[in-house]
């Protein structure tokens, strides 16, 4: 009954077989688990693949099975919040799956984030790093005159003397 359901809704997606033929050689128990992960978000091939992937790494890795992975608080409270629409929720529910497949990148963008918030920043300074801090740092300014160019350069030169910047650009190569 789960195998005909799985292969209605890849059916209708236009799932490739391969996707399919992997989806049905997890155990039943996770089959359905993804079943209903895919029904509430009208998950499309990509999507499908991407938590297929990550979510059997992670099991692989903690020693789970995949519908433990999605029973646990996170993915239970993203799911079942009413203020948010399907994509918010498939962004974030995809974003929780990263933080547990990636746990040092993700600790490492959080001290990152960590920093640039303790540097506090004039509100015409900005500071971002790409999500798997692939890129290096971008740094925006906006200012609405000369002056104010001037001192906000002025504040960004001091900010370089700042152990935070210095402790960013070692997380950034990798070291901690």
């Amino acid at each position: 009954m789960l195998e005909e359901k799985i292969l209605a809704y890849g059916s209708s997606k236009g799932f490739h077989p391969q996707t399919l033929e992997r989806w049905l050689r997890l155990a039943e128990i996770d089959r359905e688990a993804l079943f209903d992960l895919a029904q509430r978000l009208k998950l499309g091939e990509n999507h499908l693949r991407d938590f297929l992937e990550w979510l059997e790494e992670i099991a692989l890795r903690d020693g789970v099975d995949l519908c433990e992975i999605l029973q646990r608080e996170p993915f239970l409270r993203i799911s079942s919040d009413p203020r948010l629409g399907r994509n918010d929720k498939l962004k974030r529910i995809k974003e929780e799956v990263r933080r547990l497949r990636f746990p040092r990148l993700t600790s490492m963008e959080e001290g990152i984030r960590k920093r640039i918030h303790e540097m506090r920043l004039s509100p015409q300074i900005q500071i971002t790093v790409p999500p798997g801090l692939e890129g290096g740092l971008t740094v925006q300014m906006r200012a609405a005159s000369y002056k104010e160019l001037e001192r906000l350069v002025g504040e960004l030169s001091q900010l370089l003397e700042k152990k935070a910047v210095q402790e960013i650009f070692s997380l950034l190569e990798g070291s901690e």
